[in-house]
């Protein structure tokens, strides 16, 4: 039963802590969750560049620890590290969130247009679609684009601003692509703004509490 699952949320982006606590009040009222945050590994990749190993490593082990024998499984909810959440996934159940997104958007079928506004998100995402593509037999084209623009409005503070920056460019992608993927779930709040939109634009949050909740049997089994 639902009731019965504790799940951790891990952040790297303080913000999607509401965007998951009204998701949880939303699809599993009875869910037991708590939020752990560690923003300096989203920090450390962008100052870097790119999640290094060092980086992945610190965050697997990270999420390992919030693992606990009480814990029936973790959910990474950031794509830049996406790559520590398969790995601690190996040794405990560690959800992915972005993996269920990635899937839908492939079985969609077509040109897929990443977006983001960190650039050391595209690597992680685009990485994951060719694996799910791989998975499915698939070879869709995959571009990417970072919404810099955006970027800059997020790092000013400017949030309304920021939001209404990555509405835009949603609307511009989406007339050059047949699936948009929003790589970032942080993004997913700009979604409503977004103007004439005639492609489907995915976004992790929903999508992967959604497929976290019918993949926690089967992850429940290999405690077992």
């Amino acid at each position: 039963m639902i009731s019965s699952n504790k799940i951790v949320f891990f952040h790297t982006a303080p913000a999607l802590v509401q965007v998951f606590d009204e998701l949880a009040a939303e699809l599993a009222p009875d869910m037991a969750i708590r939020h752990a945050l560690r923003p300096d590994l989203l920090k450390q990749a962008i100052d870097a560049g790119s999640a290094t190993p060092e980086i992945i490593a610190a965050a697997v082990e990270a999420m390992l620890g919030e693992a606990g024998p009480d814990i029936d499984a973790v959910v990474c909810t950031c794509s830049t590290i996406g790559q520590a959440a398969d790995l601690a996934n190996m040794q405990r159940p560690v959800f992915r969130i972005d993996r269920p997104m990635a899937r839908k958007s492939v079985e969609l079928g077509g040109r897929i247009l990443v977006l983001a506004t960190v650039g050391t998100t595209i690597v992680p995402t685009v990485e994951l679609l060719k694996s799910e593509a791989s998975a499915a037999r698939r070879a869709p084209p995959i571009d990417s684009l970072v919404l810099e623009r955006a970027r800059s409005l997020f790092l000013d503070g400017r949030q309304e601003d920021y939001l209404d920056a990555v509405a835009e460019g949603i609307s511009a992608a989406a007339l050059d692509a047949d699936v948009v993927v929003l790589a970032q779930a942080s993004m997913a709040a700009a979604l409503p703004r977004a103007k004439h939109i005639d492609v489907p634009v995915l976004s992790s949050p929903r999508i992967g509490f959604e497929g976290m909740l019918r993949d926690l049997p089967r992850r429940a089994r290999r405690l077992a």
